[in-house]
């Protein structure tokens, strides 16, 4: 099994690193029908893990998000465009099956969700509703597998302050493992060890430390010692700020683009289809100015960079913006986005993704900072982290920091302290409980 595992996954991905974890996963998602939680630190392989899992899967499978961007990212549908969800709490009168699409959901085998952190506990019990009804099956999730990706310690859904006491009340909190439908599922949980991100073993113990909020004196200096008073950074030097709100974020941006010499350049994107419009995955409307800092928003698919690559413009044309990523310069050209949607395939008794619509845009965005929450998932060699009057939500200074791949990359704004290490208690009370109970593979 191990060998022809090895060369399953080489012929998938030559550079794949195929780990003792991977081959559990692969036989509790694509060997059983259990309903399984794939966790791990930041860098871990999940999003890889993912990618894979796609790609050699038999089963008949449907890949969501909680958000369009996520969605786009694993080319998948957001939960609430697949089970048609209103974007309020959800309540189960709200779920309105429609017959002429009872066979996607009668013929599904396994859905995928990825940064399940993200999804509320309401909407995890709208989808096993939706599927029960469709499916005419009172099993959880109407019986169909559910395979979910995400790490706790990172970010959480976002909740409005006058819903909190609504979801303790109803759920006990609002994550997804607080929906209801959890109380009868014998839940795997595998956590993905081998981080490939970092490589410095003192940096790994440290963010270590931050994610699970045991971090010692010692090592709490150790971090600040990246905090830098007074140090110049280079005109030239591609790094990115990190800060915790849009506001800081935006006014950055536009303070750095306003500075640079020469007019704007007014780039339009093209859309065809349904789409929504808060989940574009460039702007809509995109102005540049030849000097900009730029993050890349899409693979090439020559390999040339990847969606988070941070670059420098050094031409504007029309059809082309030549962007210098590291060394190399590169030309530029639109990119279109599928958004999508599942459909079945009666001939091919598949189910199959299709385009929703599109948007065509250049696959970059001015980037000289971006808030901690839209950088999750990314990864980056060089970052300022800007915490401004401190972090204020759980996991926001450890994905911080975890997104770059060494301590010396990182500059603070201002010293880590301890209050801004923040750690949910209802997150920690259910790792604690999975991860040493009989439910971890």
């Amino acid at each position: 099994m191990k060998s022809l595992l090895n060369l399953i996954l080489g012929k998938a991905n030559p550079r794949l690193v195929i780990t003792e974890e991977f081959r559990q996963a692969f036989h509790w998602m694509e060997h059983t029908n259990s309903c399984v939680y794939i966790t791990g630190k930041a860098g871990t392989g999940k999003s890889t893990l993912l990618t894979w899992f796609r790609q050699q899967t038999k089963k008949r499978h449907v890949i969501l998000a909680p958000t369009g961007i996520a969605a786009l990212n694993v080319r998948g549908a957001t939960i609430h465009s697949f089970f048609r969800l209103p974007l309020q709490v959800v309540e189960p009168h709200h779920i309105q099956p429609d017959a002429e699409r009872a066979p996607l959901f009668q013929k599904l085998d396994t859905i995928i969700i990825d940064e399940v952190s993200m999804v509320r506990a309401d909407v995890m019990d709208a989808i096993d509703h939706t599927l029960k009804l469709y499916r005419k099956n009172d099993a959880p999730f109407g019986g169909v597998q559910l395979i979910c990706f995400g790490d706790l310690y990172q970010l959480l859904p976002t909740l409005n302050k006058d819903l909190t006491g609504y979801f303790q009340s109803r759920f006990g909190g609002h994550c997804f493992f607080n929906a209801r439908v959890f109380n009868n599922i014998q839940l795997q949980y595998i956590q993905l060890q081998t981080i490939f991100r970092q490589k410095d073993e003192t940096f790994k113990q440290l963010l270590n430390a931050i994610r699970e909020n045991n971090i010692t004196d010692d090592q709490l200096s150790v971090l600040n010692t990246r905090y830098l008073p007074g140090h110049l950074i280079p005109p030239d030097d591609i790094r990115l700020t990190l800060t915790t709100t849009n506001k800081v974020a935006d006014s950055i941006n536009t303070e750095r683009m306003a500075g640079l010499p020469g007019k704007p350049h007014r780039f339009e994107a093209a859309t065809d289809g349904n789409r929504d419009p808060n989940s574009c995955p460039a702007d809509p409307i995109l102005i540049l100015k030849k000097g900009a800092q730029v993050m890349m928003l899409k693979n090439d698919p020559e390999r040339r960079w990847v969606n988070g690559s941070l670059g420098r413009i050094t031409r504007i044309g029309r059809d082309k913006i030549t962007v210098r990523i590291g060394k190399h310069s590169y030309p530029v050209e639109r990119a279109t986005w599928e958004i999508v949607e599942y459909r079945y395939n009666r001939q091919q008794q598949n189910i199959e993704p299709g385009a929703a619509a599109t948007f065509t845009q250049f696959p970059l965005r001015p980037a000289w900072a971006m808030t901690i929450h839209k950088s999750q998932g990314r990864t980056f060699e060089q970052v300022i982290i800007d915490l401004g009057p401190g972090a204020f939500t759980h996991g926001q200074t450890y994905v911080a920091l975890s997104r770059c791949t060494s301590l010396e990359g990182i500059i603070l704004k201002t010293p880590i302290r301890r209050k801004d290490l923040i750690l949910d208690p209802g997150v920690q009370q259910f790792i604690t409980t999975h991860a040493n109970s009989g439910s971890a593979a």
